[in-house]
C-alpha cells in the first residue's frame, strides 16, 4: 500500500511540474545550485526529472548548473548564472555559458544568441554570450559547424573542431571572425565553467594539444640553434683570422723570397784576375789590374750593373760619337796635296 501510494506521489508531483496541454521539449537530468524554469508567466523550482515544455526558460542561479535533454540524442549543459529557453529544434542562449552535445547526426539542429546562429549535424562545443556587450563566442570541440550572424545569415562560416570564432557587433559589422586554433591553456579555461561534464569523444582533448614529439623538437631545435649560431660565428671568425695569418705570412714570405732573388751573387774573383773595362765612345782597351781580394770585390760589385748593361749594349751596333778613324781622312787629304803639286 504504501508503495502504490510513493508511485502515486512521484506521479503527481511530476504532473504538477508542467502545465496541463503544455507540449514537453524534454527533461531536467542533473541539476547542482539552484535554478528555475518560467512558463505561461509561471516560475518554479527545478527539480531532477522535471519536463521541460516547449517554449519555457530555464535559469540558473549563480553557482549552479543544470543538464537536460530533448530526449533526440541531444544534451545541454547550461553553467553558472545563465539562462536560455527552448523550442521546437532550437535552443536559445540568453546570456552565459553553455556546452551542448550531440550524437545525431541525421538531423539538424540551431543554437542561437541574441545576435549569432550554430548550425550543426552532430558534434559538440562550447557557446558563451555576453549581454551586456554583443558578443557571442563558439569553440568546436568535436566535428563541424556553420556560424552565422543572426540577423544577416548570409555573413558566415564553417568552424572545425580545436576552432574558436565570435560574432560582436562591434566587429566588422556583425561577421563573424575567421577561426583561430585554440590551445590547451583556452580549452581548459572554458571547460572548467562546467563541472563534471567530459567529452563525448575523451580522445577530443589531444584536438588542442601539441603533439608531445613536435614540442620536444621545437624545443630542442630552438636550443640547438641558438648553439649553432655561436659556434657557426666563432667558426667565422676564426677562419677570417687565420686567413688574415696567412695572407701575412704570404706577403712576408714573398717579399723575401723577391729580395733574394734581386740580390744576385758576387762572384769572388781571384787576385791578378783580369777585368775588362770598357769606356763608351773609345776603344775597348784590356788592362790587368792586381789587387787584392777587397779591392777586388769592391771594384767587382760596384759596376756589376754596368757589366750587366756591357753585355746587353754590345749585342746592338752602338755609334760611339769619338770612334771616328780620323786616319783614313789625314790619307785622303795628302793624296790630295800630292796631285795638286804634280799640277
Amino acid at each position: 500500500m504504501n508503495k502504490i501510494f510513493f508511485i502515486a506521489a512521484i506521479f503527481s508531483i511530476n504532473l504538477m511540474a508542467s502545465e496541463p496541454g503544455a507540449i514537453p521539449f524534454g527533461r531536467i537530468v542533473d541539476l547542482r545550485g539552484e535554478g528555475f524554469i518560467s512558463f505561461n508567466g509561471k516560475t518554479r523550482e527545478i527539480r531532477k526529472g522535471d519536463m521541460i515544455e516547449q517554449g519555457a526558460e530555464i535559469v540558473i542561479e549563480h553557482h549552479g548548473q543544470v543538464s537536460f535533454t530533448d530526449n533526440a540524442d541531444h544534451r545541454f549543459h547550461l553553467g553558472n548564472s545563465s539562462s536560455a529557453s527552448v523550442k521546437g529544434n532550437t535552443v536559445e542562449l540568453r546570456s552565459g555559458d553553455m556546452w551542448f552535445q550531440s550524437l545525431n547526426k541525421n538531423e539538424d539542429y540551431k543554437i542561437k544568441t541574441a545576435n549569432a546562429l550554430v548550425s550543426y549535424q552532430g558534434g559538440e562545443a562550447v557557446l558563451t554570450y555576453e549581454a551586456g556587450i554583443g558578443k557571442s563566442q563558439l569553440m568546436v570541440i568535436n566535428g563541424i559547424m556553420k556560424l552565422s550572424n543572426l540577423l544577416s545569415q548570409d555573413l558566415n562560416l564553417n568552424v572545425s573542431e580545436g576552432h574558436f570564432s565570435f560574432i560582436d557587433t562591434a566587429y566588422e559589422e556583425g561577421a563573424p571572425r575567421d577561426p583561430t586554433p585554440v590551445g590547451e591553456k583556452t580549452y581548459t579555461q572554458l571547460v572548467g565553467l562546467f563541472t563534471g561534464i567530459t567529452p563525448m569523444d575523451k580522445n577530443s582533448v589531444t584536438v588542442f594539444k601539441e603533439p608531445v614529439a613536435e614540442k620536444i623538437e621545437r624545443k630542442i631545435a630552438s636550443v640547438h640553434d641558438e648553439k649553432k649560431i655561436e659556434v657557426k660565428d666563432k667558426l667565422i671568425e676564426d677562419y677570417k683570422n687565420n686567413l688574415l695569418n696567412l695572407a701575412l705570412k704570404s706577403k712576408k714570405t714573398n717579399d723575401k723570397k723577391v729580395s733574394q732573388k734581386n740580390m744576385k751573387p758576387l762572384k769572388k774573383l781571384p787576385q791578378g784576375t783580369p777585368v775588362f773595362v770598357h769606356i763608351y765612345g773609345q776603344k775597348k782597351g784590356m788592362s790587368t789590374l792586381a789587387t787584392s781580394s777587397s779591392e777586388t770585390m769592391s771594384k767587382s760589385r760596384a759596376p756589376a750593373s754596368v757589366l750587366e748593361q756591357e753585355a746587353t749594349v754590345e749585342k746592338e751596333t752602338v755609334a760611339a760619337p769619338y770612334a771616328k778613324d780620323f786616319k783614313k781622312e789625314y790619307k785622303e787629304s795628302d793624296k790630295l796635296i800630292e796631285e795638286l803639286k804634280k799640277l
